[in-house]
């Protein structure tokens, strides 16, 4: 009867499953996808770039996926300084401007990046999920209306890499994606 209630006791003290059922992230291979995500970032605007305010980083959470966040600067402006003391109408408009004009390619990179990363992470059950956030940065005296302050995107592993390899087509991405603005 000891037995029998220590092999219970046992039983639901530990997890289900093993260290072994659980993916093998490493670092590397979440470091390789941070710097390229910079890398596409970067390569957006060349003759205009963005700036990349918070480089990005990446992280596993395990039973829900991969998680990658930045922070960016859409249309980097000059602030108050003593050169460039106040920032005029004209600033304020060309700014607001460039930065909703700029938004619809992010957009389009946040998705690339889904799809590539998806790929590269073989670890990662097919049911988890490979998401991607951007937060925009913006100065205090820019005019945000209807800029996002964050982009959310993600979608379940196993679709991304179907898409990716050809086995599904992008409609049956759209429909999975989901896209989050706040």
């Amino acid at each position: 009867m000891k037995l029998l209630a220590c092999m219970i006791a046992l039983a639901i003290a530990l997890p289900a499953g093993s260290i072994a059922d659980k993916p093998k992230i490493s670092r590397p291979m979440i470091a390789a996808l941070e710097q390229s995500f910079e890398n596409q970032l970067l390569k957006l605007w060349p003759d205009d770039p963005a700036s990349i305010i918070g480089i990005p980083q990446g992280l596993y959470i395990s039973g829900y996926g991969v998680v990658f966040t930045s922070q960016v600067n859409l249309a980097p402006a000059p602030g108050i300084s003593p050169f460039h003391q106040t920032n005029t109408k004209e600033d304020v408009t060309r700014t607001h401007q460039k930065k909703m004009a700029r938004l619809p390619r992010l957009k389009e990179v946040m998705q690339e990046m889904l799809l590539a990363s998806a790929a590269s992470l073989d670890p990662v059950p097919p049911d988890e999920q490979i998401t991607i956030g951007v937060s925009l940065y913006n100065w205090y005296w820019e005019d945000t209306t209807g800029l996002p302050a964050q982009i959310v995107m993600h979608a379940p592993k196993r679709l991304l890499v179907q898409v990716k390899s050809g086995l599904a087509d992008k409609s049956k991405l759209a429909a999975a994606l989901s896209v989050q603005e706040f």
